[in-house]
């Protein structure tokens, strides 16, 4: 097991910087590798402006705390494999044992070793890192993952002469993991919004382990979706389609070249898709560890005694969370499409039989109606019990937060929608989403055009302030700065 988590330092004279779901590990695939690798470096060069900026920009002349709130990693798409690995890691990639997922990062860190130079340089000037767990680095969870981006950090600022007058000890003091949530009590709580979407959460959070095999992690219906269709599709990005539906894909595969033999490989995507899903559900997903949730219990009450937290105040965030759709039957069949594929071949099926009958146009045509209604009602049904609308989850999450802890600021990712809205019980309390740092790999403007690139970042100057005002910003990759986001919601 690995160690708790100590409580984080207090803020005291610092200033906080929140960013999420930067999602590196997407060029560390071996097909494509050059389109990879090229979109990689851009990709990097971006977040190596943003922190080179903070680094040498200091409001106040105060310290940054820099909060990574989740999906700093994306160890889900990294797919290229030792030598000697198994047909099955071949295909798929590694999983997620402990081993596998030191090799994965040790790569990753390669691939985007200018980010953790500057990330290594932005430390050493002093300021602090606040590593949230998302649910595409739940490998932050092993002990040995943890030390190896540690030490990488300590080497990269040892290894010249940046690093003197300070010490490793110090240096590695300045970086802490938080598992579950980063929280100042009367200052700000923030969490990766994960927990609160059945298709993503790893419950038990402080101990995802599998149920039938802990040597590995749960792993949600979306990590099984990147694994056994995304990641096999080249060149295909999963960070921009959260919210497609089937004519989105169409359109897409269209574009691609010829639709037939687009529509042929998908389906062989997907029915390894929905075998595995199968697999997993009655191996891992309906059952529930003994040895996990103790763990877990366990290092909650620890998270209690130096986190500012009562008891009773745990367990009602506990109770916040969504059931993982890797446990439901229905929910597999739901969230895999299957209710409207159910209704579109029952219809077919009952289109058949009325071209055979010869019981008149209007009885036909009648039964072809209720069947066509009664399909749609089903898909209808099926949909509805699990909603996939995690914008207004997570509103409605941050919200019950806010009233529980009367915190100033609650932060999350998750959703890649930036948001600011003041919460509706008490207009002095914010609910930050911080969007996502995946930057654009053409300019979306030109120099002097007002700002419409994607990544998003908050700042919380003078956290000692008596009203906290969090500023939600996009950082213009054409100019390289901070701009106000003005299409904060009002609220």
């Amino acid at each position: 097991m690995p160690p708790s988590d100590d409580a984080a330092i207090p803020v005291e004279g610092e200033n906080l910087l929140l960013i999420s779901d930067l999602h590196l590990g997407e060029a560390c695939k071996e097909h494509s590798r050059i389109e990879y690798l090229k979109r990689g470096a851009e990709y990097d060069a971006h977040i190596c402006a943003f922190l080179d900026h903070h680094t040498h920009h200091r409001p106040g002349g105060r310290p940054w705390r820099l909060v990574l709130g989740g999906d700093l990693f994306d160890f889900l798409q990294v797919t290229i494999v030792p030598d000697g690995a198994d047909e099955e890691a071949r295909r798929f990639g590694l999983g997620t044992r402990e081993a596998e997922s030191t090799w994965k990062l040790a790569r990753l860190m390669e691939r985007h070793r200018s980010v953790f130079v500057f990330l290594a340089a932005f430390i050493g000037a002093g300021n602090r890192v606040e590593v949230v767990q998302g649910n595409h680095d739940e490998e932050l969870f092993w002990p040995s993952v943890r030390d190896l981006l540690v030490r990488g950090l300590v080497d990269l600022f040892f290894g010249g002469e940046d690093g003197a007058g300070d010490d490793p000890e110090a240096f590695a003091s300045r970086i802490h993991f938080n598992a579950w949530f980063y929280y100042q009590p009367g200052l700000l709580y923030v969490e990766h919004g994960h927990r609160f979407d059945e298709f993503c959460t790893t419950p038990p959070q402080l101990c995802p382990l599998r149920p039938e095999g802990e040597e590995e992690l749960v792993v949600p219906m979306s990590g099984l979706a990147i694994r056994y269709f995304a990641n096999l599709e080249r060149g295909f990005k999963t960070h921009d389609k959260e919210h497609w539906r089937v004519p989105d894909y169409v359109r897409y595969y269209r574009a691609q070249g010829s639709l037939l033999k687009a529509v042929a490989g998908v389906g062989h995507r997907y029915l390894t898709l929905l075998s595995r899903a199968v697999r997993y559900h009655l191996q891992h997903g309906r059952f529930r560890s003994e040895h996990a949730e103790a763990a877990h219990q366990e290092r909650a009450r620890e998270l209690c005694e130096r986190g500012g937290l009562t008891d009773e105040q745990l367990a009602v965030l506990e109770s916040l969370g969504a059931s993982s759709v890797m446990a439901s039957p229905l929910g597999i069949y739901a969230i895999l499409g299957l209710g409207e594929m159910t209704a579109a071949v029952l219809v077919f099926l009952v289109a058949i039989i009325l071209l055979m009958a010869e019981w008149g146009p209007v009885i036909e045509l009648g039964l072809l109606g209720a069947v066509l209604g009664a399909g749609y009602a089903w898909s209808r049904f099926v949909r509805s019990r699990f909603p996939t609308d995690i914008q207004r989850k997570l509103d409605e999450k941050a919200e019950a937060i806010s009233r529980l802890l009367d915190v100033p600021v609650v932060a999350m990712g998750h959703c890649h929608r930036a948001r600011r809205r003041r919460m509706d019980w008490n207009h002095r309390r914010f609910y930050i989403n911080t969007g996502n740092f995946i930057a654009p790999e053409t300019p979306r403007h030109r120099e002097g055009e007002p700002c419409t690139c994607p990544t998003t970042f908050v700042e919380l100057l003078d956290p000692g302030a008596k009203v906290a005002n969090p500023l939600l910003k996009r950082w213009c990759c054409v100019r390289r700065e901070g701009v106000v986001y003005e299409p904060s919601t009002p609220r």
